[in-house]
């Protein structure tokens, strides 16, 4: 059996460029923008934050003190808070924002998934799911309504 990689080759020709940004060219001051090997590449500023704070929030749980779980419920529940602030001020008015508090508050969101992760996987925190739910819920709405 042979397998015809034209459809693969095509899919990620077009959707390669979205695997460090997300957004769209109108949206590229939202994102980091270097010159790797004489190419600009995009970088979102947020998730350049995010993916090492998970990091640090599985590291902090694995590695770290012993912390009890309302206080994990506490951090899992607020770290998130400056990011969604930031999102939607940014989305639903007309202030642009700044990279650097975009990856600050990226990391700190990072940090709470990582603890929920971590405790999830590892404590059996299964009552994280419900912060989880519940700004799952907020975001579609806001999705909603940015649109």
């Amino acid at each position: 059996m042979r397998i015809d990689t034209t459809e693969l080759r095509k899919g990620l020709s077009e959707t390669g460029r979205f695997v460090l940004s997300h957004h769209v060219p109108a949206e590229f001051y939202r994102c980091y923008s270097p010159v790797v090997f004489g190419r600009r590449v995009h970088i979102c500023a947020r998730c350049a934050g995010v993916y090492p704070g998970i990091g640090a929030g599985v590291l902090a749980t694995l590695g770290g003190p012993e912390v009890a779980p309302a206080t994990v419920v506490f951090l899992v529940a607020l770290l998130p808070v400056p990011s969604l602030v930031d999102w939607s001020v940014t989305t639903f008015s007309s202030r642009r924002g700044y990279n650097p508090v975009r990856t600050v508050t990226g990391f700190l969101l990072g940090c709470g998934y990582g603890l929920a992760i971590a405790h999830l996987l590892f404590e059996s925190m299964v009552g994280l799911l419900g912060i989880g739910v519940g700004y799952a819920i907020l975001a579609g709405i806001l999705l909603y309504y940015s649109w």
